[in-house]
């Protein structure tokens, strides 16, 4: 099928404390090695098993390692065309199709309202969103498992044409 595309946007995180990748991955690294000397501080300290004070640093480490991927480098590319809108979210250099829906089967968009949701039973489908909830632009619509729900960090150019046709 040919998709005539009438917008696209990427909702990536804000950058609050640390701005550049770099800084990141030094911070993360820094990380990694002061886990490994406190841990073989502990165990001389407090005469620990090893297993018990390396198991329980390396989960607290790889913790912080999904929250920093999780909500500091995943970003999603919403793309709006004539027939459907899609959400990829992209992660370093891989692409993911998450959502794909077609433009007939939108029910609501518009701000997010939680008594909607309850009113007509949808449950939340992916998290394509950056950012609070409450802040975001909601997309009901007929999935394959009933009625679901999206939750975007739309732009204000993206978030007038999408929302336009359910003003009424």
């Amino acid at each position: 099928m040919v998709y005539d595309v009438i917008a696209t946007e990427l909702a990536a995180p804000k950058k609050k404390h640390i701005r550049s990748e770099g800084a990141l991955y030094a911070l993360l690294v820094l990380g990694a090695l002061l886990i490994i000397s406190l841990g073989n501080r502990l165990m001389l300290l407090l005469d620990l098993p090893p297993v018990l004070v390396q198991g329980v640093l390396y989960a607290l480490l790889l913790l912080a390692g999904y929250w920093v991927l999780r909500f500091r480098l995943t970003s999603h590319r919403y793309t709006l065309t004539d027939k459907a809108f899609f959400v990829t979210r992209l992660m370093g250099r891989s692409e993911k199709l998450v959502a794909e829906v077609p433009l007939e089967d939108i029910e609501y968009a518009g701000p997010y309202d939680p008594e909607k949701l309850k009113a007509l039973s949808c449950r939340m489908g992916p998290n394509v969103r950056a950012g609070k909830r409450e802040d975001t632009t909601m997309l009901i619509y007929r999935g394959a498992d009933g009625r679901q729900a999206l939750c975007l960090s739309a732009g204000e150019e993206l978030k007038g044409k999408l929302t336009e046709p359910w003003k009424n």
